[in-house]
């Protein structure tokens, strides 16, 4: 950076005038002593001050010898008498200044006696003063002169033109400001505070610059840490709008008032039951947070998802879309769960379940429902049910053979499953007792969804292949068993009406031969219950409200719930008054509690409010939750899963089948878009 320019004729006239400034010698005859101080030479470059100072008039008894030519670049302490010795050099005193030399251009320096530093006015130069400079500038202070009496008139100040100016001297009063007149207890503080500025500034010189900003960082800290805030109060109910615009005439819909702190106080609810003090709460939110978004993102994905505002358009606008599985997107997932009832925890126990199912998958790419606990030995045996129970809830989630955090796992699972099918379509692989058909049908809607997922053609034949051994196998009078051509169950019947109407999903080419949902519906018709056996309160509900699981048998809220879901993508409409007499029974009568624990009845139950929505939905959701969070396992090998003896049917079918429905049912948010009310998505851009 360049030196400032320095203004020589302002700097001519502040050395002259500072040396006026000494008042304290002696005049005559009214004569201002430095009248004849000296005159400005202009034949140089640089303009020189001649100093003629007579040793008599001083009032100091040290000769002092003649002034010689002074320039104003050099030393100038030989032409002032107040002056005291020191090591690093000495001090002046002029008037009320205090000068010393500068160190690097022999300059007069003025020192700020506060600050115990001294700058240069030539070459920027700014030191410290020592304690011996410190004590000097009190012994100059010291030299009090008597001051003038009263009646004594003022010594006129003259005003001296500089080189190049006119020589005119003009007079002004001047009042005397010496130091002089300073008491010893002042300049006693005066020392002081300049010692501890010079100690608190070599102190801050010497010291490392990442060890001042550590300092400051921690009174900031400490202050931050002192400031309380109110408490917030309470958020009040909001009124969600709808900002589509379109031409077409519609009624509008009921008001709904929505807090959106309802899920956030369950979820600390919920989570304060389970934790003990504040700091155990505070972890294990902050845990659930990081396990619920770990499913959103995939770094290394093998296929890129679909344009994001297309996918939004179909779910919010196209009918079509409610039979597709788009709400499983990991981009709008986390909104979706936000307005259709989920929370932090019911995401976080469904990473948590995966995380669990993942761990326990076999070398070959299977799972096993009885040897789970063996997955690490190299032969480990998978099966057909396990392997596709395990493989419902990752697809439910998202991830797919392309995308995903475990895109590995689903790719090795299906690739597993794809070997074991026959040529004719059959995917029980060997499972030839009860749960044949059982198998099949979940096995069916897993490829069924892989296929629509990602419209790979490698799981299109396969699919297809599944689909009519299901057309295959079913009965004259429109039900499945655990065979091929037996009489129907409505349990059996379930999976493979899920398996169809995955096959039904948009923009895959899966063919469904339209006599097998005929003789579906009409199957259903033979387990309704007739009134005599379906009873609540005492009241006996009108036929088709309930369900059995054989023909002639009473209904039960397990075999009503998957029957009444299969009615549902068979067609029926909302208002159908057999369908809210139904919701309405399993509500009033059958809410899901931790006195009848029947997992299987939870699954299809919830799919069910999902789909009727509500009063109804938002209750049975409340509930549902709560038991599926506070029931799963958080510690030991087996973290993350649920365990089977705590469920009706759970030591049947085993750990990973009571862990896989489980995470079903908390997928219900997104693993199926609602039936009847759409749900509304903001755009990217809002």
């Amino acid at each position: 950076m360049p030196k400032p320019k320095i203004n020589l004729r302002i700097l001519n006239e502040s050395i002259l005038n500072r040396f006026e400034q000494i008042d304290e010698y002696p005049s005559e005859s009214g004569r201002h002593p430095l009248d004849s101080l000296g005159h400005a030479d202009s034949q140089h470059s640089t303009p020189h001050l001649f100093l003629n100072l007579d040793t008599a008039t001083l009032p100091d008894s040290r000769p002092i010898q003649e002034a010689p030519r002074v320039d104003l670049g050099q030393d100038i302490s030989p032409t002032l008498t107040h002056r005291v010795s020191c090591k690093e050099g000495d001090i002046w005193l002029a008037g009320s200044a205090l000068l010393c030399s500068c160190p690097d251009c022999n300059a007069p320096m003025t020192i700020r006696v506060w600050l115990g530093l001294a700058d240069c006015w030539r070459c920027q130069t700014s030191i410290s003063l020592t304690e011996e400079q410190i004590h000097a500038v009190n012994k100059l202070a010291k030299k009090t002169i008597p001051k003038r009496s009263s009646a004594s008139l003022p010594v006129p100040m003259p005003v001296r033109q500089t080189v190049g100016l006119s020589t005119k001297v003009t007079q002004q009063p001047r009042e005397s400001t010496s130091v002089a007149h300073w008491s010893e207890d002042e300049l006693e503080s005066l020392s002081r505070t300049s010692s501890i500025a010079n100690f608190v500034r070599n102190g801050f010189v010497g010291t490392p610059a990442w060890l001042v900003s550590l300092i400051l960082h921690v009174i900031v800290i400490l202050i931050l840490g002192l400031i309380v805030f109110r408490d917030q109060p309470p958020p009040q109910p909001t009124i969600t709008l709808s900002t589509s615009l379109s031409s077409d005439e519609r009624l509008g819909g009921d008001i709904r008032f929505e807090n959106p702190a309802n899920d956030l106080r369950d979820d600390f609810k919920l989570a304060s039951e389970m934790t003990k003090g504040e700091n155990e709460l505070r972890q294990f939110m902050e845990k659930a947070n990081r396990d619920a978004k770990s499913l959103q993102n995939d770094p290394i994905p093998i296929a890129p998802l679909k344009d994001i505002e297309r996918v939004r358009k179909n779910i919010t606008t196209n009918p079509d879309r409610r039979m597709s599985f788009e709400a499983r997107d990991p981009r709008i997932r986390s909104e979706i769960v936000r307005k259709a009832g989920g929370t932090t925890l019911t995401e976080a126990a469904v990473a948590r379940g995966l995380r669990w199912l993942v761990s326990v998958q076999n070398n070959d790419g299977g799972w096993s429902l009885k040897n789970y606990s063996n997955h690490q030995k190299p032969n480990n045996a998978s099966d057909i049910m396990a392997t596709s129970l395990a493989l419902l809830p990752l697809l439910g989630a998202g991830q797919t053979h392309e995308f995903g955090i475990y895109k590995s796992n689903v790719a090795a699972g299906l690739s597993w499953l794809i070997k074991r099918q026959k040529t004719n379509g059959d995917l029980r692989a060997g499972f030839a007792g009860q749960a044949g058909m059982y198998a099949h049908g979940q096995a069916s809607i897993v490829l069924c969804e892989a296929y629509a997922m990602t419209g790979d053609q490698a799981f299109q034949q396969p699919a297809q292949n599944a689909i009519q051994f299901i057309e295959s196998a079913q009965h004259g009078k429109g039900g499945w068993r655990y065979q091929p051509g037996q009489p129907g169950d409505t349990s059996v019947f379930g999976w493979q009406m899920m398996a169809l109407q995955s096959a039904q999903a948009p923009n895959i080419d899966l063919e469904i031969n339209s006599s097998t949902l005929k003789l579906a519906d009409y199957f259903l018709d033979q387990v309704s219950a007739p009134a005599s056996f379906a009873a609540r309160r005492n009241k006996r509900l009108p036929t088709g409200s309930a369900y059995a699981y054989l023909p002639g048998k009473s209904a039960t809220p397990a075999m009503t719930a998957e029957a009444i879901l299969c009615r549902m993508y068979l067609g029926w409409k909302k208002d159908d008054p057999r369908l809210s007499v139904a919701v309405k029974w399993l509500m009033d009568d059958h809410l899901p509690s931790k006195r009848n624990p029947n997992l299987y009845y939870w699954y299809y139950g919830t799919q069910v409010m999902h789909h009727y929505g509500g009063k109804p939905w938002e209750a049975w959701n409340r509930k549902m939750r709560e038991l599926l969070i506070s029931t799963q396992n958080t510690r030991s090998s087996n973290a993350g899963s649920w365990d089977p003896g705590k469920f009706e049917w759970g030591s049947q079918g085993g750990r990973i089948y009571t862990t896989a429905l489980a995470v079903c049912t908390l997928e219900v948010y997104y693993r199926h878009l609602p039936l009847f009310d759409p749900i509304e998505l903001n755009s990217e851009d809002e």
